[in-house]
């Protein structure tokens, strides 16, 4: 962390020297958001937000949330086996693919709950806002940690207008096209846009298995939408996308720690030991050895219906549908070596139906309110097999009757259909041109049916995509080694909450104004999609809740040529839905439970300077203390388990109370600087600097100092030149400059202890990009 600050500091003091002698012009730019679900200033919003344009996005070649994360305080998304990472102010949802994300996703307000929807593709967007902290009104369905807005980009009534874009990364050999247009089809009535965007990623990691570079994944993606003007307040607005991602290897996971230190056995087994004999390297890097037939696949499709008044004249009104259908599917091969050892996969899909109905008050009313009830509909399947070749050499004494079904399989289902209904609202008084109340609530109802099975198979093939089940006299047999008990569970789930929300707000004057805020936040509960026993009781967990307290100040200093937002913020959250792993001499089993209470608290700071027409400078700075208050039942680490057994006291738990929980570093964020310089009376050049940081973490919920991320420091570089009206542009996009290597996520090797399997996030990128603006 040492060198983190060490670069904030001397970005800090450069920014400053630079600016002395600069003219000043320019004012910060004023960004209009829509968390409350209405247009207003970002510096109105009484709550922690960052909004990053769509012009900004495509700049930084920026494809999903995956990639916009890395340089936000507080914010971390990174692709893990089972589901995807997504963490905000040290809160997330663990790896089971049963979960809703605690930090929920919107797309033009239709809600993503599925982890994979972080993979999708970022295209002709007007903003992504990160609302960090639970969001209890405005996006109530399970949005406990924080969201992420999506707004796209509507047709334009009044003219054609639109870009294209082409770029080309070196280090990967990855080709980008991405292009949208719209415009009026009836001047003032009607209009169209049409976006789409195709790339193919060729690797960042160099197979030693196969020769080839990982992960290779080709992204397809198109939208089209629709505006019609149907009255001089009325308007209704269409969309239609769809999106295919194809990938093979789609995680770049590698084999570590091998061979393991003590208290491990030097002698090790299986994926190590063939690593060992073969001379694998096991370092982390950007190298891995696998098999060839790792693949992936996600198939999204969205429809989207919005009927709305506008209110300025009298109330307004919103009517928004859309209907959503999912498919997903990931096979890989987890033991880190070329050998057959483990694997695993998993398809899932989702049809998902929604509604919303929202009144909001007139726009110069002096009471202002907003009104609705929300209706979701979905049902789920996520289907996983367990592939345990390694289990061949152990089929001898009392388990050689499985001998003539090998290699044995693990198999678990689960179908969730879910319905789900709320009704909120909030109401702001200004007691005096300065000072105002906002009251707001939300009651939710969900109820949630789940079938679940597990049973013991026989795979297949490699990856265990076709499986046959083994006879029943077996199952208990198989059990013994795979901890798989044969079973079909049915459950149902009925959760409901009154949510209250108290905002107090205080404009000094328009450049300054503060504020304070209680909320409470709910999240459903819920199935564990990987349970093994088919004991009852623990198919199903309870719902998580919060409360959480934030107090801010948001300011425009020097002739509004500086902001300065400054948040503090504590939440508490009980119940929290958490998955434990469970050692037992035979068996390793994930449980999913609630297991007491987190508390998050910290300081969250945003500068943005714009000291001339020429110059901008910015600071994203963050501060965590995030740590367990009970959390006694938690899963032991491997080295843990290796002293447990070798005392013959498992199952064994460790106790993380007063602990971290992962992806909660204390310190995070960003310094940033632009220089843009007009070359005669056509041409300009822009460069652009981002120094992202932050400090250690845990990336595993377990707390092995095995799997501890240091602190890292990661630069991007942009230098473009192009006209001075921004019609076209050539440039230079240059991210993680430094090759810092990052881990996204790690997990135990299966039957190899004491070693991990680690996925790498990108490394350095290099590219050319050029841009056309119509």
């Amino acid at each position: 962390m040492k060198s983190a600050k060490k670069h904030l500091l001397r970005s800090v003091a450069l920014g400053a020297v630079t600016c002395v002698s600069m003219p000043a012009f320019a004012q910060v730019e004023e960004i209009v958001v829509t968390a409350q679900k209405r247009e207003e200033s970002i510096r109105d919003v009484p709550i922690s937000i960052i909004a990053v344009q769509g012009d900004e996005l495509r700049d930084r070649q920026i494809s999903g949330v995956e990639d916009l994360a890395k340089g936000l305080p507080n914010v971390f998304v990174s692709k893990d086996t089972v589901s995807n990472n997504i963490y905000v102010r040290g809160v997330g949802s663990g790896s089971n693919a049963g979960f809703e994300q605690a930090v929920a996703t919107f797309v033009d307000g239709v809600y993503h709950g599925r982890s994979r929807y972080s993979q999708s593709t970022v295209v002709d967007l007007e903003r992504i806002e990160v609302l960090r902290g639970p969001q209890t009104i405005y996006f109530g369905n399970n949005a406990i940690g924080g969201a992420f807005s999506v707004t796209t980009t509507k047709p334009s009534l009044d003219e054609w207008k639109g870009y294209a874009l082409a770029s080309y990364e070196f280090v990967a050999n990855e080709p980008v096209v991405e292009a949208a247009v719209g415009g009026p089809i009836i001047p003032g009535t009607l209009a169209v846009r049409v976006a789409g965007r195709y790339s193919d990623l060729n690797g960042f990691v160099k197979n030693l298995g196969t020769g080839k570079r990982d992960p290779k994944v080709e992204d397809k993606f198109v939208r089209f939408s629709a505006l019609w003007q149907m009255a001089p307040d009325w308007a209704a607005t269409f969309k239609a996308e769809y999106g295919k991602q194809d990938s093979k290897a789609p995680f770049a996971a590698q084999l570590t720690n091998c061979p393991p230190p003590a208290p491990f056995n030097p002698a090790t087994t299986f994926s190590c030991a063939y690593a060992i004999a073969t001379g694998q390297e096991a370092d982390f890097d950007f190298r891995r050895a696998s098999g060839p037939g790792e693949r992936g696949e996600i198939e999204a499709s969205e429809y989207l219906l919005k009927i709305e008044r506008d209110n300025s004249d009298g109330p307004g009104f919103v009517a928004l549908g859309s209907f959503s259908k999912y498919d997903f599917l990931v096979a890989a091969d987890t033991d880190g070596v070329p050998a057959n050892f483990f694997s695993y996969n998993s398809p899932e899909d989702l049809k998902q139906t929604t509604l919303e109905l929202r009144v909001t008050s007139p726009a110069q009313s002096k009471l202002q309110y907003i009104f609705g009830g929300y209706f979701l509909d979905s049902e789920s399947n996520v289907h996983t097999t367990l592939n345990f070749p390694f289990a061949n050499v152990l089929l001898t004494g009392p388990l050689a009757p499985l001998a003539p079904y090998a290699p044995l399989a693990g198999v678990i289902d689960l179908n969730q259909k879910e319905t789900a209904l709320s009704a909120f609202g909030a109401v702001t008084y200004p007691f005096t041109d300065q000072f105002s109340v906002t009251l707001g609530m939300r009651y939710t109802h969900s109820k949630k049916q789940g079938i679940q099975s597990a049973t013991n198979a026989t795979g297949n093939d490699p990856l265990g995509l076709t499986t046959t089940r083994l006879p029943a006299a077996l199952q208990p047999v198989a059990f013994f080694l795979t901890g798989f008990a044969d079973h079909t569970t049915r459950a149902t789930v009925k959760d409901g909450a009154f949510l209250p929300s108290a905002t107090l707000q205080y404009k000094v004057d328009r450049d300054l104004t503060f504020y304070a805020k209680f909320s409470e936040g709910f999240k459903a509960g819920g199935f564990d999609a990987v349970e093994l026993t088919g004991v009852p009781g623990r198919l199903t967990f309870f719902p998580e809740t919060v409360k959480a307290y934030e107090i801010g100040v948001k300011s425009l200093l020097l002739d509004r040529k500086l902001a300065v937002n400054l948040s503090l913020f504590r939440s508490d959250y009980k119940d929290l839905q958490q998955s434990v792993t469970q050692i037992t001499p035979t068996s390793a089993f994930i449980q999913v439970t609630n297991v007491g209470g987190l508390k998050t608290q910290g300081a969250e700071a945003e500068l943005r300077w714009q000291p001339s027409q020429y110059f901008d400078f910015g600071v994203d700075l963050a501060y965590l203390d995030a740590a367990y208050k009970e959390y006694a039942g938690a899963g032991c680490t491997a080295a843990q388990a290796a002293i447990a057994q070798a005392n013959g006291t498992l199952p064994c738990v460790q106790n993380l109370t007063g602990r971290a929980p992962p992806f909660a570093p204390k310190w995070s964020g960003n310094v940033r600087a632009g220089y843009n310089q007009p070359i005669g009376s056509t041409l300009r050049v822009r460069a652009d600097a981002i120094l992202a940081f932050s400090s250690s973490y845990d990336v595993a919920a377990d707390k092995d100092p095995a799997t501890r991320q240091r602190a890292w420091q990661q630069l991007d570089l942009r230098l473009g030149i192009g006209e001075i009206d921004e019609k076209w542009e050539i440039a230079f996009v240059g991210k993680n400059v430094t090759n810092t290597k990052i881990m996204g996520s790690a997990t135990d090797v299966v039957a190899s202890s004491g070693s991990y399997t680690r996925v790498i996030m990108r490394g350095r990128q290099l590219g050319v990009q050029a841009r056309y603006n119509f």
